[in-house]
């Protein structure tokens, strides 16, 4: 297996995605856009190689694959 690496706004817009919330709802915790969001979660998703996983399935395994990896903390703190 390929070197994971995500970007500081990749890990930090996937960890605040981990809780499963819509992506309108990370935007505003963080003071983005949901376009901006989404972008960055594509861009984890292509760095941790989960786009093989199906749609719908995509977020939660690049979530465990990062954790699993120390790219994102293991639970991540109520806003």
């Amino acid at each position: 297996m390929r070197d994971l690496h995500l970007s500081p706004r990749q890990a930090l817009v996937l960890a605040a995605a981990a809780d499963g919330v819509p992506l309108s709802v990370v935007a505003a915790r963080l003071g983005t856009t949901r376009t901006q969001v989404a972008s960055r979660l594509s861009e984890a998703y292509r760095a941790l190689d989960v786009l093989w996983a199906p749609r719908d399935e995509r977020r939660a395994e690049a979530v465990r694959v990062a954790r699993r990896h120390g790219l994102i903390p293991a639970t991540e703190k109520a806003a």
